[in-house]
């Protein structure tokens, strides 16, 4: 019994050291990835922020191919937006460089455990936005992603593969700025699918993913409910008539609007009525750095 005790012991400290001794390694990629990440938004000009990009992209890729990766937090990169799925089964690294002609381009690294394999899988997603022409209808993937910085993820289990939906932020160009609603689900041997037509307008009418474009001077809330499962935002109108069509130039009214999740579905519903909901917090720029002044 008095053996038994000892192994255990030496057992727990031999895991108790290797614990350790990852999270020391992990905490030194983290001190090296900041100082990238602090390039990437504030170097002087776009050819050294590209430098300091493709080392932090290295560097990422290279700590998170460790097994216990997943579950270091990385909270010490402000200007980098991590989030992690509901179901705890991936989570997103997302982060920006803003050009010398003061365009956005965004860069994400999914980082998700594939049960099949047994193991985590690193997939980088490619912005690909301004080659998109059609984007609410586009069929899009890793190498051909719609780039932006994301802040929520609703997910809903149901039988059958999993689907996730996905709220982003893009700073777009300067002069409007959009939100973007899109589905993100896993098929195949590391291989990730955006867009399903499961926004409904009516009937007759479906999207693959939605894009609220409005005036970069103003302020729009897209935000999941979950204990509703739906995604509330701003009603926009064009502030003049002859600006109508003209999304660049759109802002809120004052009422709301939803897709209401039903049956697999987002079922478009207009004016609803917020009052003695969850309330509807706005979604500003992001914060902590994530964007350049």
């Amino acid at each position: 019994m008095k053996k038994i005790c000892i192994l255990v012991f030496v057992l727990h400290s031999l895991i108790s050291s290797a614990q350790k001794g990852n999270n020391n390694l992990f905490a030194e990629y983290e001190d090296t990835l900041k100082v990238m990440a602090h390039t990437i938004m504030n170097a002087e000009t776009e050819a050294e922020k590209r430098v300091a990009n493709q080392a932090f992209i290295t560097n990422l890729t290279e700590v998170l191919q460790y097994e216990k990766s997943f579950k270091f937090s990385f909270d010490s990169l402000p200007t980098i937006a991590r989030i992690i799925s509901p179901d705890n089964t991936f989570r997103i690294f997302n982060w920006l460089l803003k050009k010398d002609n003061g365009a956005y381009e965004y860069y994400a690294i999914v980082h998700y455990h594939n049960k099949k394999r047994k193991r985590y899988e690193i997939i980088p997603l490619v912005d690909n936005s301004a080659n998109i022409r059609n984007a609410e209808q586009e069929d899009l993937d890793a190498k051909n992603w719609h780039g932006g910085l994301y802040y929520q993820i609703a997910y809903i289990k149901k039988l059958g593969r999993k689907y996730y939906t996905l709220l982003a932020w893009d700073g777009n160009d300067g002069y409007s700025t959009k939100k973007i609603i899109d589905v993100m689900y896993f098929s195949g041997v590391n291989k990730i699918k955006f867009g399903l037509p499961i926004f409904k307008k009516n009937k007759k009418e479906s999207q693959k993913r939605i894009i609220i474009e409005y005036d970069a001077k103003t302020s729009v809330s897209v935000k999941y409910q979950q204990k509703e499962q739906r995604i509330v935002f701003n009603h926009l109108v064009p502030p003049k008539k002859d600006l109508e069509g003209l999304e660049e130039y759109y802002i809120p009214e004052g009422t709301f609007n939803s897709y209401q999740y039903k049956k697999g579905k987002w079922w478009l519903e207009q004016d609803i009525d917020i009052r003695n909901q969850q309330k509807v917090k706005r979604i500003k720029k992001p914060k902590r750095g994530l964007v350049p002044r």
